[in-house]
Formats: C-alpha cells, structure tokens, sequence
C-alpha cells in the first residue's frame, strides 16, 4: 500500500511553453518564403550547371530569417492553477447570451481570458492590465495560441507518453 506522504510529494502543477515570434512582419516573410518553396513553378530550377540554385537561395534567406525570428520569440511560461482555485475560476467563464452582439459578447469574454492568461502565466508575470497590453501588439493567431496554452494546462489531462524509443531501450529478446 502506498503511503499518502509519500503521494503527496510526487504532486505537481502541469506546465506549457508557448513560444511567440512577436515580430510580425517577420512571421509574415517567412510565410511568403515557404510559400515560394511549395509552389515549383515560382522557383525555377537554375539556368546552368554553375549558376547557383534559386531554391538554396530561398532557403538561405529562410535560415537567415529563422535566426532573426528566434530573437524576438518569447517563451510564455505556463502553470496550472490548483484544481479548487481553478474550478472556480471556470465556472466564472463567461457564456455567450441569446441574441447577445458581438459588441456585447467579446468584451467579456476577453476579461475573462486576459485574466485566465494573467493567473497562469508564470513567466512573464502580467496582471490583467499588462495582458491586455500585450494582446494590443499580437496578431490573432499569436492571442489564441496563448489563451489555448492557458486553457489546456488547466484542463489538459497528464499522461505518461508511450515513446517508440523506449521499447527500443529494453531491446528485442533476441538480445538477452
């Protein structure tokens, strides 16, 4: 029988890493670049033999633009909230009124959200009001994926992955 002190020390709050590239035109370029590499008629093999290839090219700058990119990603730091503070939090969550407009609706919605990211991240530290700040300067894409980090570290299940590579560790019985 396991003993409870010994449970207890084994407990920890779930984590997440959001990375965001706050540089948008950055993001931007990047798209374009890799759009030019999927489309084989925008990159034309080169001329001649001796004549550098444009797809190395393209691949350069996007190398180039991957470094420049990682400068100005931030690593959001996230942590769950403990089960009880968190189930009253949710049961705050805003629900969308019959007939209520968008004008209505998305005000209260971010309040709760800005305030789901502010309570779980731990690094940065943001109150509500440096959130709301910083959701100003991200585009769409950039905001949900923090709010869906928050969201799924507190609701997200733990499990212990089940990795190809482990059964490679204990080898075949043709080795033993």
């Amino acid at each position: 029988m396991t003993d409870f002190d010994a449970v207890k020390k084994l407990a920890t709050l779930p984590t997440r890493t959001v990375s965001l590239c706050l540089a948008g035109e950055l993001v931007d370029e990047y798209a374009r670049l890799e759009r030019q590499l999927a489309e084989p008629y925008i990159i034309r093999p080169a001329a001649n033999i001796g004549d550098p290839s444009p797809r190395r090219a393209v691949l350069e700058q996007m190398e180039d633009l991957r470094d420049r990119m990682r400068e100005s990603t931030v690593d959001f730091h996230l942590q769950a909230m403990r089960a009880r503070p968190w189930a009253l939090f949710y049961a705050g969550a805003p629900t969308r009124k019959e007939d209520e407009s968008d004008e209505d609706w998305e005000p209260r919605n971010f309040a709760w959200q800005a305030d789901l990211v502010s309570r779980t991240c731990v690094d940065p530290v943001m109150t509500v009001e440096q959130v709301g700040e910083l959701v100003d300067l991200l585009h769409s894409l950039s905001w949900a994926q923090l709010v869906n980090g928050a969201a799924v570290v507190n609701m997200g299940g733990i499990d212990v992955p089940n990795f190809e590579a482990a059964s490679e560790l204990t080898g075949t019985s043709e080795q033993t």
